[in-house]
């Protein structure tokens, strides 16, 4: 009886060590990207030789400025490493509804995916995870005006959805998640390596090294249901695909 059971503890510490060590070596730029949302730089005048040179802004442009300071002015607290209560009642009180009674578009898609991940990331550092599921959840409306479905922070997404479930203990939908996240990854993997410009290959590492941490929380899931083979492959896939 002895002898039956030791193989399977093996396997399933050996399995562990190599989803350790794909998480840790996993790119840090590809774990919580942080799209750029600065001030347009035009929006003060120039000055050359004595003659200012102001350039005209659009109303989407200045709608969008307003709406970057006050996401600002909450995210630079959020990015000094400490996750409040009070930090998320302001992105709910400042930053959403003016983003939501913008007439533009991507403005208020923008500021609306990007004050909800936020949201999201907090609820997940105050490990209340139902509450970070619903804000990750929020952004799957948001996310095809901007950023956009070909960028990776859209599978990412599904990876934090993932995270939000796996804290609630709810592996099944943990995992469908993660095959999402998985499955959106290879088309962009896919078009950086058919490009030959530089920022492309350095994409599609990126790429790599971000799926293959979902590979790495997906074999997780599957150790939590008891399916030690299922883990042990799928951590091979990541393996495969960081490279």
């Amino acid at each position: 009886m002895h002898a039956i059971g030791r193989p399977k503890s093996v396997s399933q510490i050996t399995a562990l060590i190599f989803v350790g060590l794909l998480l840790g070596n996993a790119p840090t730029s590809a774990q919580n990207p942080m799209p750029q949302t600065q001030s347009p730089a035009s929006s003060k005048p120039a000055r050359h030789d004595s003659v200012e040179v102001v350039e005209h802004l659009s109303p989407e442009e200045v709608e969008e400025g307003k709406l970057n300071d006050l996401y600002e002015s909450v995210a630079q607290l959020q990015r000094k490493g400490t996750c409040t209560t009070e930090i998320i009642e302001r992105y709910q009180s400042e930053v959403i509804p003016p983003a939501e009674k913008s007439k533009f578009n991507v403005p208020k898609n923008k500021f609306l995916f990007l004050a909800n991940r936020d949201i999201g990331n907090c609820y997940l550092a105050l490990q209340k995870f139902a509450e970070a599921e619903s804000s990750f959840q929020k952004i799957l409306q948001y996310a095809p005006v901007w950023p956009g479905t070909n960028d990776s922070a859209y599978p990412i997404n599904f990876r934090q959805i993932a995270t939000a479930q796996m804290g609630q203990q709810h592996w099944t939908e943990a995992e469908q998640s993660l095959l999402k996240s998985v499955d959106l990854f290879d088309p962009q993997i896919a078009a950086g390596e058919k490009s030959d410009a530089e920022l492309h290959s350095h994409l599609s590492l990126n790429y790599r090294g971000s799926q293959s941490q979902s590979y790495a929380l997906l074999a997780v899931v599957y150790f939590r249901e008891g399916r030690i083979q299922d883990a042990l492959t799928t951590v091979e896939k990541g393996l495969r695909r960081s490279h």
